[in-house]
């Protein structure tokens, strides 16, 4: 097949997902993972067949009280927003304060950021996080090395 009727045939699969997709996901079907970055949930994701779109990674963040996210490097345009609890998040080396109703927007940089949120709060901080996906354009990493610079506190990866 042509790369231009392969590229019309991508296009009518995609709008068949678009028609057929699921259009609401709720928090049950969700399914928890323990991660190097913390705790996710993933609402949207290009692996999740199943949703009308996969132009978007998102995912709800989990932080116990007194524990933090792993530090991340990324070219940045991360998307947070803050639905219960507090704390503060260090990118690249500056402290800011965030609590219950604060949206935290990761800047892109052409060098890339880094970041890891910290709770400081008495109870589970829980965000929604959200990003474009580009990667059929830009790969997941966007021109910057995407890696953890540090594993969330409480992270212990499987042994497989």
């Amino acid at each position: 097949m042509a790369l231009f009727e392969k590229t019309l045939a991508d296009a009518a699969l995609q709008r068949q997902r678009s028609i057929r997709g699921q259009k609401l996901i709720s928090y049950d079907q969700t399914v928890p993972e323990s991660t190097a970055m913390g705790n996710m949930r993933w609402y949207l994701h290009p692996e999740l067949f199943d949703a009308t779109t996969r132009s978007l990674y998102f995912h709800e963040l989990a932080i116990a009280a007194g524990e933090h996210t792993g530090r991340l490097q990324t070219q940045g345009g991360h998307i947070h927003y803050v639905l219960t609890g507090r704390g503060y998040s260090d990118l690249d080396g500056t402290r800011h304060a965030w609590e219950a109703g604060d949206v935290i927007a990761i800047p892109i940089r052409e060098d890339g950021v880094s970041y890891q949120h910290v709770n400081d709060g008495p109870d589970e901080a829980r965000m929604l996080v959200v990003w474009p996906n580009f990667d059929s354009a830009l790969g997941p990493e966007a021109g910057v090395e995407m890696r953890i610079l540090e594993v969330a506190s409480g992270y212990e990866p499987d042994a497989d």
